[in-house]
């Protein structure tokens, strides 16, 4: 049986299950115990990181991530239906009875649905083999995540991303000053080449249990099979997975790990997105689309205008040495997740690689020109054989 499968039936009986014990026991008592779920769902949310540090056996970290999240939410909802019970000795007297159950159905599966669409985006992050890409699969998650309003959906990962490291570096002075904040251009980001562009963008999580975080990231499909990133998002990772909008997600092999200019190039078998195009460096003045996954969350595509291109000294992912690369200085709001996106042309072709922002002014990003990302990208489809991802950045 597939595992996408086994984790829809899961999800299934468990959200049929908060439906019948709300219309049971009613919105006082049942809300109650979604909220103490909620309550549970965040501390497992909070500890899976460690949890899968403190456990070094791959098989043995499965059983005990799970176990935690199973343990913890069911302490929750136990505290939480005993505070409820309470409450509910004065409404059953009342003539809220009848409406107090069809709202406990409603609203206890809506809160149980928001707390499995967190607590699966967090398992997702650990890159658990099998386990990881089940869940990121299951057709009811993604449902789930389809009907979520962005705005929750990004509240939800801002939260998740406490736990998960979704940083990007920051850089101060870049071109010998303070950079100037520039005001962010106006760019029609909904055209037919734009969004056809953007679904090959790629959301990258993955677990670097060395430093005991899981990581997140965004990517491209540069080729056939292979996607392009940053170094720093896979650093430490041994599996990384990859998810395609609407398509579920996909373990992924590292073939191409450079530290020093922040690049890495994944391989991932039967990636179901097109490769996009790649195009010419851009210039001064020129208006552009960062797309990426801020926070770990929903997809987002942002407006930018180049502002500078100039060739800076930048640190290595570790920050233990610095080397002359050539950047744009962006006027756009890069967000923690966005490292790895790709810097788009208005006509939707690669000019950049998104990956980082500045360490002092609002809304100014930066992103690696086409001189050291093209001879990567157009390399990409021959690299075949794994790589070190060498040691993680400590977020």
């Amino acid at each position: 049986m597939p595992g996408s499968l086994i984790a829809d039936i899961v999800v299934l009986v468990l959200l049929i299950g908060y439906l019948v014990n709300g219309i049971r026991n009613g919105l006082v008592r049942s809300l109650a115990g979604i909220l103490g779920v909620a309550a549970g769902g965040l501390a497992a949310v909070l500890l899976i990181p460690f949890v899968a540090a403190w456990v070094p056996d791959p098989n043995l970290r499965t059983i005990a991530t799970l176990a935690a999240v199973v343990a913890l939410v069911v302490i929750g909802h136990s505290l939480g239906a005993f505070l409820g019970g309470l409450l509910y000795r004065r409404v059953r007297r009342t003539a809220l009875r009848v409406p107090d159950r069809a709202l406990g159905g409603i609203l206890t599966t809506i809160v149980a649905a928001l707390v499995v669409s967190m607590i699966a985006s967090s398992i997702v992050s650990l890159g658990i083999p099998f386990v990881s890409q089940a869940v990121a699969s299951s057709t009811i998650v993604r449902t789930i995540n389809a009907l979520t309003p962005d705005p929750v959906q990004a509240f939800l990962a801002k939260i998740r991303s406490s736990t998960v490291d979704t940083s990007l570096p920051r850089i101060a002075e870049a071109f010998g000053a303070h950079p100037r904040q520039e005001d962010i251009p106006s760019v029609n980001t909904g055209t037919a080449a734009l969004v056809a562009a953007s679904r090959s963008v790629v959301k990258i999580t993955g677990n670097a249990y060395a430093c005991g975080q899981s990581q997140s990231g965004s990517g491209f499909v540069v080729s056939h099979d292979r996607v392009v990133t940053n170094a720093h998002v896979v650093a430490g990772v041994a599996q990384p997975l990859v998810e395609v909008r609407g398509q579920g997600a996909v373990q992924g092999t590292i073939v191409y790990f450079d530290p020093v200019g922040d690049i890495a190039v994944i391989a991932v078998k039967d990636l179901p997105a097109p490769a996009l195009r790649l195009g010419a460096s851009l210039a001064e003045g020129d208006k552009a689309v960062a797309d990426g996954y801020p926070f770990g969350g929903p997809f987002v595509t942002l407006p930018a205008g180049v502002a500078t291109v100039g060739t800076i000294s930048v640190p290595d992912i570790y920050g233990t040495s610095s080397h002359p690369r050539e950047v744009y200085s962006l006027a756009a709001d890069i967000e923690e997740g966005d490292s790895g996106g790709p810097l788009l042309h208005t006509d939707g072709s690669v000019g950049g690689l998104v990956f980082a922002k500045s360490a002092t002014t609002k809304n100014v990003g930066y992103a690696i020109t086409m001189k050291s990302l093209e001879p990567v990208a157009k390399s990409a489809p021959t690299l075949t054989a794994a790589v070190s991802s060498g040691r993680c950045t400590k977020g």
